[in-house]
């Protein structure tokens, strides 16, 4: 729960290294392993994301509901 909350409440501003994109890859290659899905698990980080970062720190991306990911210099984040 730690790691999905570290996710949620990053800024992106920040660039993400090889590191960090394979660090979320496996943990999402893990879950689809162990049989859940991969698209709600973005669901849930988009919905974690929009209750706990303040609607002025999340400007420009999706504010409500589980719309479109976020980008970040056309580098598709996991959620």
């Amino acid at each position: 729960m730690s790691l999905a909350v570290a996710l949620a409440t990053s800024s992106w501003s920040d660039r993400l290294t090889s590191l960090d994109y394979d660090l979320i890859r496996r943990a999402l290659d893990d879950l689809k392993a162990r049989g859940f899905s991969i698209d709600e698990a973005r669901r849930t980080l988009r919905r974690l994301r929009i209750k706990l970062v303040d609607p002025g720190d999340r400007q420009g991306e999706e504010s409500e509901g589980c719309g479109p990911p976020i980008w970040d210099d056309g580098r598709k984040l996991p959620f």
